[in-house]
C-alpha cells in the first residue's frame, strides 16, 4: 500500500488482528471442552508473532522520527490528508497515518467481503426456490 513501509500495510493488520482474536476465539472451545494444549501453544506462537510486529513497527516509528529530528512529521502521498489530523493527537509517529489509511482499507475490503457473500447467498436462495410474493409456497412474504 505505502512504499517503503513494510509491515503497516492491510495483511499485516489483518495478521495482528486475527493473532489477537485467536485466544478470544478459543475460550469458547474450552467451554466445550474441544481445546487442547497444542492448540494454545499455535495461539501463544501466533501472539508471540504478532506482539513482534507491532513492537517492530512502533521501534522503527520512533527510529524514523528521530532520524528525522524528532520534530512533528508531515504525511507524504495519500496520507497527507489524514496526517495532518493524526499529527495533532499522535505528533510523535510519523506512521500514524500510513497505519490509519490500512484500518479503513481493511474496514472495507471486510465490509465488501460479508456484501458479496450476502449477494451470493440471496442469489442462491432465488435460484434455488421458486419466489413468488403472493403467499403461495415459497413466498417472500410469509418468511420461507
Amino acid at each position: 500500500m505505502f512504499a517503503g513501509l513494510p509491515g503497516i500495510g492491510v495483511g499485516t493488520l489483518f495478521y495482528v488482528l486475527i493473532a489477537l482474536w485467536m485466544p478470544v476465539r478459543e475460550i469458547a472451545f474450552v467451554f466445550r471442552g474441544e481445546s487442547s494444549w497444542a492448540r494454545w501453544r499455535l495461539i501463544i506462537t501466533q501472539l508471540v508473532f504478532a506482539a513482534g510486529i507491532v513492537a517492530s513497527v512502533a521501534a522503527a516509528d520512533q527510529l524514523l522520527v528521530w532520524m528525522l529530528g524528532g520534530g512533528t512529521p508531515r504525511g507524504v502521498g495519500p496520507a497527507r490528508w489524514m496526517n495532518d489530523e493524526l499529527g495533532v493527537r499522535a505528533p510523535h509517529s510519523i506512521l500514524a497515518a500510513p497505519i490509519a489509511a490500512s484500518v479503513l482499507l481493511l474496514g472495507a475490503v471486510l465490509l465488501s467481503v460479508q456484501v458479496a457473500r450476502l449477494v451470493a447467498k440471496v442469489r442462491l436462495h432465488f435460484k434455488s426456490s421458486k419466489l413468488t410474493f403472493d403467499g403461495n409456497e415459497g413466498s417472500l412474504l410469509d418468511g420461507s
